[in-house]
């Protein structure tokens, strides 16, 4: 699959004002060729003449169970899922997981939280169906049991003890992580550390990291949700 092939996506929602003027645009934004259909019946039309690399799939679509689709799309296709439903339920969660699902949404959808999602699943896809996948060297990582991250360039970047904290939190996760979270982590290496100094610390590690490897750290503040690293 070509890079371009690898950041077409096509997104299943009848709710159409979200769809058009929520999801697509918003996915633009973030590199994404995107496409849009509202139903099932839509959906296997366009993919008969189509392909993506990843679907978002609205679980209640008019004319047939999303569940049923993902798990459908999963014994048919190659393609990622993301799922998107109105309802916060560990039933619908696990229901999602088990039908196939990379990963799963609850409406209303944060976009930026979305296209992290998707840019993620596509390096995981490209890693494990390349064979010209990029080398260690070629991806940011973290060594020496933290005290040492690694920019794709091989530049090397040491880091203090409260970067070391961020870094580590940050680079576990595999979702946002919350603000207070990463507050915890550095209180509990630093004797009474102030809160008001998070935002200037993380600031600071990404001018830090720029300045000694020449590359932006894929740090992001996720809105309402707290901070996340693509790694």
């Amino acid at each position: 699959m070509s890079d371009h092939e690898n950041q077409r996506i096509l997104v299943v929602d009848d709710d159409v004002e979200l769809r058009e003027k929520v999801l697509l645009p918003g996915l633009r934004r973030f590199g994404f060729e995107v496409h849009g259909v509202g139903s099932a019946i839509e959906l296997y039309k366009w993919l008969v003449g189509n392909s993506c690399s990843m679907i978002v799939l609205d679980v209640g679509l008019p004319d047939d169970d999303g569940f049923a689709i993902a798990k459908h799309l999963r014994e048919t296709t190659a393609a990622g899922i993301i799922m998107l439903t109105g309802h916060d339920s560990k039933s619908d969660h696990m229901r999602a997981l088990d039908a196939g699902a990379d990963a799963y949404f609850t409406k209303p959808t944060d976009v930026e939280l979305l296209s992290s999602a998707l840019h993620s699943l596509s390096r995981r896809m490209s890693r494990s169906g390349k064979a010209d996948l990029p080398s260690a060297l070629q991806r940011w990582r973290i060594e020496a049991d933290g005290w040492r991250l690694v920019a794709p360039s091989g530049s090397v970047i040491a880091l203090s003890l409260t970067e070391r904290a961020i870094m580590k939190k940050l680079g576990s996760a595999d979702k946002p992580v919350p603000r207070e979270d990463l507050l915890k982590e550095l209180d509990d290496v630093v004797d009474d550390f102030d809160p008001s100094r998070l935002e200037m610390l993380i600031h600071r590690l990404r001018r830090k990291v720029e300045c000694k490897s020449g590359q932006e750290l894929p740090l992001s503040a996720v809105r309402r949700m707290g901070y996340m690293l693509s790694v």
